[in-house]
């Protein structure tokens, strides 16, 4: 830790070639080129100012480094959390559809003790939306070593039924609607597919995937192409990278190396 030396208003500073002790940094330059009664106030400036600027140059390397630090993190425990995650099955009965759904309880089960295992964590809260009748909400997705992603949609006010009748009061509207976005965005988020669970049977086995370090190269890959992950999955016809078969890992990387290039003309 720097130590500050402390000067009283009385005490005659020292010249500037005296063997005094000076202390260390920014403070220690401008305490030793104070005592140069000969050194012209502009160039003090200047050379003050050079030193600080220098000082602010290497803090902002070290919390660069230091956020590169936690995205890479982030990234790696991201690639474990998917690979352990499986389908979601749907539980719930939608007597209009005549079908079934997953809701976000069915999500939660799930997914809450693998994030949490990994050291992430959710939040979910609206934010103010200028779009009439609609509701906006953001969900972050934050990681202990620091990093965290956010995620923000709109949603329609859910207020009424298919047939376009008003079914609910404002307040049940709003609950429903954030319930509903919640939902969504989680689902979005952590790429979740879903199957329906028929008498129990479980998801039928799955072809070998691509490996933990191979998700994470592929995502700085999708970053560095400025691409959609959204569109690898939805040209590899998976619903999210951790399905990728091993078979199909070299053949996205080059598919996502020409798209760099031909964007940044390398």
């Amino acid at each position: 830790m720097n130590q500050i030396a402390t000067v009283e208003r009385d005490t005659q500073l020292e010249r500037y070639d005296d063997a005094q002790p000076h202390a260390d940094g920014l403070l220690g330059v401008i305490e030793r080129l104070a005592s140069n009664d000969k050194l012209d106030p502009d160039k003090f400036a200047a050379i003050v100012k050079v030193r600080a600027d220098e000082q602010e140059r290497l803090r902002r390397i070290e919390r660069e480094d230091r956020e590169d630090a936690a995205r890479r993190e982030w990234l790696a425990a991201f690639a474990k959390v998917q690979k352990e995650i499986g389908p979601i099955f749907r539980t719930n009965d939608n007597d209009h559809t005549k079908s079934k759904y997953a809701d976000l309880a069915d999500i939660e089960r799930v997914v809450t003790p693998i994030l949490t295992e990994h050291g992430f964590s959710t939040t979910s809260c609206p934010v103010p939306c200028d779009l009439p009748g609609h509701i906006r909400m953001r969900l972050t997705l934050g990681h202990s070593g620091g990093h965290e992603k956010i995620y923000e949609d709109d949603f329609p006010l859910d207020a009424a039924g298919s047939g376009g009748k008003v079914n609910k009061t404002p307040i049940q509207a709003k609950g429903s609607t954030q319930t509903y976005a919640r939902r969504y965005l989680k689902a979005s988020a952590l790429d979740l597919a879903f199957m329906d669970d028929k008498d129990g049977n479980k998801a039928p086995a799955e072809v070998e995937t691509i490996s933990e370090d191979q998700v994470i190269e592929l995502r700085e890959m999708i970053e560095a192409a400025e691409a959609e992950e959204s569109r690898v999955c939805e040209i590899g016809k998976i619903a999210r990278l951790a399905d990728m078969p091993a078979a199909d890992f070299d053949r996205a990387m080059t598919m996502l190396r020409r798209r760099r290039d031909e964007r940044f003309g390398r």
